[in-house]
């Protein structure tokens, strides 16, 4: 018997996606209105539910305040570049898409959605397979048995369990993504991590000594140039590590039921398809009622 599936959507990366693979085609409204990032989101929707036919399926959101990580770096992800305005304006009707899915929608001031998706995958009981739809490698941290990341790619998705992982990080276990990801940090959020120690030399460490405390701990016995890499740098990276790691009992309301795969309001999603000028995505609207005849919803 095939084990149910639970699929959680990242869903700013889904809308970011969605927004620039779109935004050369000209997906305008007559009355102007730039629709391309809603067009992409609600095809990937669809496209999920027809392909994987999910028993539950949940999206998660970062919201406007700032969280606990800039409790401990006011700067982190200040070099990002300001959301465009065409996708602000587009996350309310995402919203009310989603209450015409009738798929729930979580978010928690104070946390990222990382930290939402991280919680929510561990309450998720070990007899359901849980996929994590998004791009972002700081997700790959969370793989475990029953834990998969659905990454999309040109063919369209890949998932990833834990042997998939641990190659694509050259390391031993899944943990270390957190030691990677740690030492070599991310200039987009601010994560300085270790200047000057990349991918390659960060998992011959992490294979060498297993975790970035260890390598600390034994920081005299590296080589000189990457001893002095580290000790430039050492509140940094143990500051980065920190920051990097998703925190997964963050207080939100969750219970896995709630999020049952349920039938669409065909009519509420019309009447919005309609506004929007969605043709195509109410044809294959009306090809998805069909599933509703063969119990996916």
């Amino acid at each position: 018997m095939n084990k149910k599936t639970f699929f959680i959507i990242d869903g700013h990366s889904l809308i970011y996606r969605s927004y620039f693979a779109f935004k050369n085609e000209n997906m305008i409204t007559k009355n102007g209105f730039v629709t391309s990032a809603i067009y992409g989101f609600v095809n990937s929707i669809l496209e999920l539910i027809k392909k994987e036919k999910p028993d539950y399926i949940a999206v998660a959101f970062d919201t406007k305040h700032k969280t606990w990580r800039h409790d401990y770096l006011k700067e982190y992800k200040a070099n990002r570049p300001k959301q465009p305005e065409d996708i602000s304006k587009s996350f309310p009707i995402i919203f009310e898409i989603l209450e015409g899915f009738n798929i729930k929608k979580y978010s928690l001031d104070g946390f990222e959605a990382d930290d939402v998706i991280g919680t929510i995958s561990k309450k998720i009981p070990e007899d359901i397979d849980v996929f994590i739809m998004t791009p972002d490698k700081d997700y790959d941290q969370l793989v475990k048995n029953n834990v998969y990341i659905y990454k999309p790619n040109n063919k369209g998705y890949i998932k990833l369990g834990i042997n998939n992982i641990v190659e694509k990080w050259n390391i031993t276990e899944v943990k270390q993504v957190i030691d990677m990801l740690a030492i070599i940090g991310d200039k987009c959020d601010n994560v300085i991590g270790v200047k000057g120690i990349g991918p390659k030399t960060a998992s011959k460490l992490i294979k060498e000594y297993s975790s970035l405390e260890n390598i600390l701990d034994n920081i005299d016995t590296l080589k000189e140039n990457i001893k002095n890499k580290f000790i430039e740098n050492i509140e940094a990276v143990k500051l980065s590590k920190k920051l990097v790691t998703i925190t997964t009992d963050c207080n939100i309301n969750f219970n896995y039921n709630d999020c049952e795969t349920k039938p669409i309001n065909t009519e509420k999603l019309t009447e919005i398809f309609d506004n929007l000028e969605f043709k195509n995505i109410k044809n294959k609207l009306e090809i998805l009622n069909k599933y509703k005849n063969q119990s996916l919803f």
